[in-house]
């Protein structure tokens, strides 16, 4: 119907309403598609039917090639067949992810046959989290298996036919080929690299590599983007244009010589993404160039906004949901301000070059020399600055380095290495020996820029972390860039004396309302963050373990163990962290392990690499685990100062608030639960207890020492395991409120249902990590405020304390 208006609206040459509803239409059928991928009608028929975290048996043809990482690969299944046992299976639908935790390879079109758990997508529920969910249902993802080694050696994962797939399964060869051929001639850690320009295949970039790219802002010149796609055009473009005009200048004086070399382009990166493989970031890219080269076409190359427009309508359409990817906001967001903000450079160098000369005098050598080279360094100036707030609301950094290192290592990744290793892909194909000496200057150049990486990183300020930004605050920061972006060009562009153009008053009052309206969300956070006067605890959903924020009166903030760290997932990095970050806390006071289990300790390393903790706090104990060892290291190059308690009762106060810390280590207990540090935090007539895992035996002493533990609020001991919670330690509580922290689904099935009925039946609320997510308080002297993070919430008024 929009679109009908729209045409009306053109019939009646109302041109800007005729563009605006016809804009309006095609994000409005956009939103279709989208829908139909977050809100799938999960009838009858698909797996979905299947009862969740229970063995399931389930064939199907892989849909995409295999994704490899360094410690795993991903496997998309389209289910044909599914059943609890393989022999009960019947006609299913539906996308499953495999992921297998060791080396697996197939073709595309193969039929595979898994036996494995079964799980669908789902976030954890925690503030400031990756939408994992979301992401899963943009791929079209229903479901996942996780397949260990014993499980891929026993079978769980078979071939039962192949089944060619045209295109995909000779393009899959053909990637295979390549590299075969890129792992003969290349060591290990470049030959990883040039896989990954080459054909995407990024399982053979070690960490190291990684991170020094990441950090100084160069991570997108490790997967094949828009950059390197550009790289490809760029060359084949003028490689056709002067090859037009040399061989067919009649042809080339009729204006044709650039749309010859755009087909030709566009051609060659269409080659080059069927050989890259089936990536978003390279299909997007692919979409973006084109969209260029056919403005070039029909002779609207100017109109690079138009094109801009163009490539965002076409994926929005043929990939619902890319406005939600990371990759997408940064790649549009970069050329955006690059295209804008080069405008405005272009004007100000002709102003410098006028400046001093007389009319129609020709400007300085000096000047026509330094052009191009600053123009360089502005295009990486302006895509860093587009893309700052998206890098520090999703990454939590900003590059401060990246602006020099992309000047620098672009144009030697791009010429000497991208392009090298397609040329010794193409010539590798005729002979070999020519291939391999291609490959060896693509080479040299990637070891030169990972040198480069790695010095740009440890540049002083090279990167900062940084608190995660609010929708409102990018809003305001966009807001300001287009005011400068958009802004005429008229005081630049003209001679000086020239008149200016007015009515550009409303750019002024739209700065100061924006620098205002700045300065009141500045205000806000720094009274939330440092002058409330409430003790804030949030008990965040990490799975199967433990992690709670304290954020005290005043502004101190102290972290109450911080989950686990288990298969290359970090809870205090996924987790933890992002919560902090959301708050705006950059600085943790205070650490607390209540005990060294993993799923206690496992996320505190990267907390003390990021957070610059002042004190760690502990019972005691150690682990025989490596990562245990890696988290005592980190706190002592961090400078966190140790306090050991065990034994003997600390008392103290943060902000108005006592502590209470106490553990029970006598020599030779057999079980490291009991050992469990416990806090005890009181505010006025309320108070909240943690108490870590400690079980019967623990509980029984605390009652036997007279401590006091009467609380508002308990995070319920070991989870709510059934050798917790005696009956005795809940009288002795009698917490209004109790807290078990669980995974979802886990194989200890925690918590036990009678604990769960014994804390009812004592007048506690329960509340679970696993199904409630995040559990937000906020407490006074007189009451707390309770609310979970999937939905409801309620108040507690606590009128006195054991």
């Amino acid at each position: 119907m929009t679109a009908l208006a729209g045409v009306v609206a053109m019939a009646a040459r109302w041109v800007r309403t005729g563009y605006f509803l016809a804009l309006v239409a095609i994000v409005l059928f956009a939103t279709l598609l989208v829908r139909s991928l977050l809100l799938p009608d999960w009838a009858g028929g698909t797996i979905r039917t299947l009862p969740e975290n229970a063995t399931a048996c389930i064939e199907g043809v892989l849909s995409e090639e295999p994704e490899h990482l360094p410690d795993r690969t991903h496997l998309v299944v389209r289910v044909a067949r599914a059943g609890a046992s393989c022999d009960s299976l019947a006609p299913a639908t539906g996308n499953v992810r495999i992921t297998a935790l060791a080396p697996v390879d197939y073709l595309v079109g193969d039929e595979l046959s898994v036996s494995g758990r079964i799980r669908f997508p789902r976030n954890n529920g925690n503030p400031g989290e990756y939408d994992y969910q979301g992401a899963m249902a943009r791929a079209g993802i229903t479901a996942t298996v996780t397949l260990s080694p014993k499980q891929l050696e026993d079978g769980s994962l078979r071939l039962l036919a192949h089944h060619s797939h045209f295109p995909f399964s000779q393009l899959q060869r053909i990637r295979n080929r390549i590299a075969g051929f890129i792992n003969r001639n290349l060591p290990e850690t470049e030959a990883g690299e040039m896989r990954a320009l080459v054909i995407g295949d990024r399982s053979g970039i070690n960490d190291e590599v990684r991170e020094a790219f990441a950090r100084t802002g160069m991570a997108h010149l490790l997967v094949i983007s828009g950059l390197h796609l550009g790289f490809v055009a760029a060359a084949v473009f003028g490689a056709l244009r002067f090859a037009t005009i040399m061989i067919m200048p009649g042809f080339a004086s009729r204006g044709w010589a650039n749309k010859v070399a755009a087909i030709g382009a566009a051609a060659a990166v269409c080659g080059y993404t069927a050989i890259a493989g089936h990536h978003v970031s390279t299909m997007r890219a692919m979409v973006m160039v084109l969209a260029y080269m056919t403005a070039i076409v029909l002779d609207r190359a100017s109109e690079a906004v138009a094109s801009l427009a163009l490539a965002v309508i076409v994926i929005c359409l043929a990939m619902p949901g890319s406005t939600a990817d990371i990759g997408f906001q940064l790649s549009f967001a970069s050329v955006l301000a690059i295209v804008l903000g080069m405008r405005r450079y272009a004007a100000w160098i002709k102003m410098r070059e006028r400046r001093g000369r007389l009319p129609r005098e020709e400007p300085s050598p000096l000047w026509r020399f330094a052009e191009r080279p600053a123009g360089y360094v502005a295009v990486s100036f302006w895509a860093t600055l587009g893309t700052a707030p998206l890098t520090a609301f999703h990454f939590n950094q900003i590059e401060m380095v990246g602006l020099v290192a992309n000047a620098v290592v672009v144009p030697i990744m791009g010429f000497g290495a991208t392009l090298a290793g397609l040329a010794a892909v193409i010539s590798g194909a005729m002979w070999e020996d020519a291939g391999a000496f291609f490959l060896w200057l693509a080479s040299h150049a990637l070891a030169v820029s990972n040198l480069l990486a790695r010095w740009f990183q440890e540049w002083p300020a090279a990167w900062t972390r940084c608190f995660t930004p609010t929708l409102a605050e990018m809003a305001l920061a966009y807001g300001a860039l287009w005011l400068w972006l958009d802004a005429p060009l008229a005081r630049i562009a003209t001679p000086s004396g020239a008149p200016r153009e007015g009515g550009e008053k409303w750019r002024w009052r739209a700065a100061a309302a924006l620098a205002a309206i700045a300065a009141v969300d500045a205000g806000w956070w720094c009274y939330a963050r440092f002058f409330d006067h409430d003790l804030r605890v949030a008990f965040l959903a990490v799975g199967e373990g433990d992690a709670a924020v304290v954020r005290f009166p005043g502004g101190r903030v102290m972290l109450v163990d911080g989950g686990g760290a288990y298969g290359g997932y970090d809870a205090g990095e996924r987790i933890v962290a992002p919560y902090l970050w959301s708050q705006k806390v950059m600085h943790v006071d205070y650490v607390v392990m209540s005990h060294p289990d993993s799923d206690h300790f496992g996320g505190l390393t990267f907390i003390a690499e990021n957070f610059s903790p002042d004190e760690y706090w502990t019972s005691g104990g150690s682990s025989s685990d490596e990562t245990y060892a890696a988290m005592l290291i980190a706190m002592i190059r961090a400078g966190v100062r140790l306090r050991k308690i065990d034994g003997a009762a600390f008392e103290g106060s943060v902000g108005d608030v006592s502590i209470q810390a106490f553990a029970e280590n006598p020599p030779g207990r057999a079980k490291r639960n009991n050992s469990s540090l416990v806090l005890r935090l009181a505010f006025g007539r309320t108070a909240f207890l943690f108490t870590g895992d400690i079980e019967a035996p623990a509980e029984r002493a605390l009652l036997a020492e007279g401590i006091s533990l009467g609380a508002t609020v308990l995070k319920v001991p070991h989870h709510g395991s059934k050798s917790s919670s005696t009956p005795e330690f809940v009288e002795a509580v009698r917490p209004a409120v109790a807290v078990i922290s669980d995974g979802y689904m886990n194989r200890f099935h925690f918590p036990a249902p009678a604990v769960v009925e014994r804390y009812r039946s004592a007048g506690a609320a329960v509340l679970r990590t696993d199904l409630d997510g995040a559990i937000i308080t906020r407490a006074t002297r007189q009451e707390v405020e309770v609310r979970a993070f999937r939905g409801g919430g309620f108040l507690v008024r606590q009128e006195g304390l054991r």
